[in-house]
């Protein structure tokens, strides 16, 4: 196929063939496309791409316009460097051309089309094996291209793909071309310096998870694994400054919370080994630490996405928590929940002066995470000195687990001083919302969970300021209920002055209405019952030891 390259001779072609009727000059386009000349088709295509600049909104002759165009002509296009395996400069040159304007028609239709007509083009179009073959070479085309003289071309491919993939059609297509993971490595590499790669595969993988399950033509486990390819090949990147890092984190996170939540989307059936887990974790810790202090957005992505994968992904806390990970001599786990807790004792004194702000959600988000995650760290730390099964291979020094313990506990004094200010604070307005607003609070919620962990794990912890706010809390019965409750077991375990005091300030209560004052004293109930039951095992335990001790002394006589 030759391409007419000079620029001139091209102008006038075009005028000639496009005269002032419309209508007329879409027959002669027509038939230019309908030419068994290569030569003829291409100029036909430059003159299309012309004619479509004045018939925006008129949909069915989009459409047209579009059948018109012979599809392998428009796949040989598209492939023409990737077919192409002449050396001399010419060749390349020529395939570049033949590349671009195919691009340039594929991008222009796609751009023109609203999301439900072009749904409605690509459906028809998915039905036919044969089609569906020419788009995955298509796109499989736009993939593999590597733009080293121009990024508006790569722009160009990322805005096509990204119009695709808000397609359900589309994003059956994409999915189709994930098959062969290799051809999306020279796109992927790419990713640091466009972010709009990400969502392109977000919206592909969650749209498929959405669409294709739905009818049950792909397995779950299908797609995760797929997915779990393309994650890998992305995650060999290097994230280096914070803004690629903050867009990269920020879209994992709601890749990951997305998937979560499909009920379509099979837990059970993702990837057991995750090659993506670990350089991600390396990524997090590394600018979670050194670059804590300098970016506050960058910070609530890192913790955000701890936490989600936490709950998500078992294998994400041996490998985070992991002592044997380190940076120069230190375990990177201690250096991130250290950085974590200097935070949270940097920023709660002044919580409150923020707490009308837009500013307070941002930091209680970020804040609340990082309890989560601290609190996380000490649970595997006190598993793994308690572990018979070899489950966890190696453990934190003994100097730095006390050095964290140190911490925490200088963290959980500070966190009883917000939680009465604030309640303090909260009870001079005189507001009764305000109560439930603090219940509701992630942070407060956080606060109160590290609390009750805190009071069960430390024999010497002391928590008595907080009665009142915890008993209070506690009567609002929202989702904070059971750590309440956990907080005043923590409390009252072996304090009998306590469980008194709990009876004496819900009895005096004069603000509360009749259903909250029963809840609340329930709860005084439930904490006589449990001290009790406590100091039954203790004198239980007590004898035990005494028989035991008896049961050693030999007699001689």
């Amino acid at each position: 196929m030759e391409v007419p390259t000079d620029q001139l001779a091209a102008v006038e072609l075009e005028n000639k063939m496009l005269p002032p009727d419309r209508s007329a000059g879409l027959e002669q386009i027509f038939a230019c496309l309908k030419s068994k000349d290569d030569t003829q088709r291409f100029v036909g295509l430059t003159l299309l791409m012309r004619y479509l600049e004045g018939i925006q909104g008129n949909y069915d002759l989009i459409v047209k316009c579009w059948h018109a165009i012979p599809g392998s002509f428009l796949t040989r296009l598209l492939r023409a460097k990737v077919t192409d395996d002449k050396e001399d400069v010419k060749s390349k040159e020529e395939a570049q051309i033949k590349f671009e304007l195919g691009l340039t028609v594929l991008h222009t239709f796609i751009s023109l089309l609203p999301t439900q007509q072009l749904q409605d083009l690509l459906a028809t179009e998915e039905s036919s094996e044969k089609v569906r073959r020419s788009w995955n070479l298509r796109i499989n085309a736009l993939v593999v291209e590597k733009p080293e003289s121009s990024k508006s071309i790569l722009v160009e491919i990322i805005q096509t793909l990204l119009s695709l993939a808000t397609t359900s059609a589309g994003a059956r297509l994409l999915y189709d071309s994930t098959s062969v993971s290799d051809c999306w490595v020279p796109l992927l590499e790419q990713a640091p310096e466009q972010p709009m790669i990400l969502d392109v595969i977000s919206r592909t993988f969650i749209d498929m998870s959405l669409s294709g399950l739905e009818v049950s033509e792909i397995p779950s486990q299908e797609i995760l694994n797929r997915l779990d390819v393309l994650l890998c090949t992305l995650m060999k990147n290097t994230y280096r400054d914070g803004p690629t890092t903050k867009n990269l984190l920020e879209w994992f996170y709601k890749l990951l919370e997305t998937l979560s939540l499909l009920p379509a989307v099979n837990v059970d059936h993702r990837p057991k080994v995750l090659g993506w887990l670990k350089p991600l974790i390396d990524i997090m810790q590394e600018h979670g630490t050194k670059h804590y202090n300098s970016d506050r957005g960058l910070q609530k992505s890192i913790v955000v996405l701890a936490r989600l994968l936490l709950e998500q992904y078992p294998q994400f806390r041996l490998a985070f928590f992991d002592p044997s990970r380190k940076f120069g001599k230190v375990p990177r786990c201690y250096i991130f929940s250290t950085t974590l807790l200097i935070d949270i004792r940097a920023t709660i004194p002044s919580l409150l002066e923020v707490l009308t702000t837009s500013m307070y959600s941002e930091t209680a988000s970020r804040l609340a995470a990082s309890y989560d995650l601290v609190f996380a760290h000490l649970d595997y730390i006190l598993q793994s000195e308690d572990d018979d099964n070899n489950t966890v291979t190696t453990s934190l020094p003994f100097n730095l687990v006390l050095k964290l313990r140190d911490d925490i506990a200088e963290t959980i004094h500070l966190t009883i001083e917000y939680l009465c200010e604030r309640y303090n604070t909260m009870s001079e307005s005189s507001k009764p919302s305000d109560l439930l607003i603090m219940s509701q609070d992630l942070l407060v919620i956080s606060q109160i969970g590290a609390l009750g962990f805190w009071l069960h794990e430390d024999d010497t912890a002391s928590a008595d300021d907080v009665l009142e706010v915890v008993l209070r809390l506690y009567a609002c019965k929202t989702d904070i209920a059971p750590l309440c409750m956990g907080v005043l077991e923590g409390m009252c375990r072996e304090r009998k002055d306590l469980v008194q005091s709990a009876r004496e300030l819900v009895e005096d209560l004069s603000d509360v209405d009749e259903r909250t004052r029963m809840v609340l004293e329930g709860a005084v109930e439930a904490l006589v019952d449990y001290y009790e039951t406590g100091q039954r095992e203790a004198e239980n335990e007590e004898e035990d030891d005494d028989v035991n001790d008896d049961d050693g002394v030999y007699d001689y006589s």
